[in-house]
């Protein structure tokens, strides 16, 4: 067997990255191995914070040992249409940076456990509705596929492109679940206003910007 073999490469790629996300998703603090957590255990308020170091330790890993020898240029943004990719971009980072503003890089990250980036503006139980959670229910899943695919792309970019945009919109799927079951009709309701991704109509930019 040849390690070399271009079809054998993306398959390993496709191995590797599928693991890392169903790894990443089994050690979330909502999934089965955060959940089976003791309520009193000493690490349980640590553990999102070591989660996300362990995540971004991992994904680096996987990139460098993801096989490239080989590997072909599939699409390029060139021309004109580096000023839609930029475009692209800065829209997934004002995205991901309005979400953040709501609900608290802090405690996205974990680093809340140590003192660190607390916003006390929104409870951690609370519905967000408002803002740019207004205009779509899943802004940083969506600020992810956008960056995710306004990039060049090899090969092998894109066997990594599809299995994490599978992973990012079967999350967005499991986490609604999980919020059907914290807020009931509350966030029926929400479903049935606000789009999952595409925002069917923008609101004003005044409300989007809404802290």
């Amino acid at each position: 067997m040849n390690y070399y073999d271009p079809v054998l490469q993306l398959g390993i790629t496709a191995i590797i990255w599928a693991c890392w996300c169903v790894i990443h998703s089994l050690l979330n603090s909502e999934g089965i191995v955060g959940q089976a957590l003791p309520p009193g255990s000493r690490i349980r308020p640590y553990y999102r914070l070591l989660y996300s170091l362990g995540s971004a330790i991992t994904l680096m890993l996987v990139y460098w040992i993801t096989p490239r020898e080989n590997d072909m240029p599939l699409w390029e943004w060139q021309g004109p249409l580096v000023v839609a990719q930029w475009v692209i971009w800065v829209v997934a980072l004002v995205m991901g940076y309005l979400s953040f503003r709501l609900i608290s890089i802090g405690d996205f990250l974990g680093f809340t456990a140590l003192g660190i980036g607390r916003n006390d503006r929104e409870s951690p139980d609370q519905l967000i509705t408002s803002g740019i959670y207004g205009a779509t229910r899943n802004p940083q899943f969506l600020a992810g596929l956008l960056l995710l695919w306004a990039r060049d792309l090899t090969r092998t970019g894109l066997v990594i492109n599809i299995i994490l945009s599978l992973y990012l919109l079967i999350g967005a799927r499991i986490e609604e679940k999980r919020f059907v079951r914290k807020f009931g009709d509350d966030y029926r309701k929400y479903m049935s206003r606000v789009p999952r991704f595409i925002p069917r109509r923008f609101p004003p930019l005044k409300s989007i910007l809404e802290v």
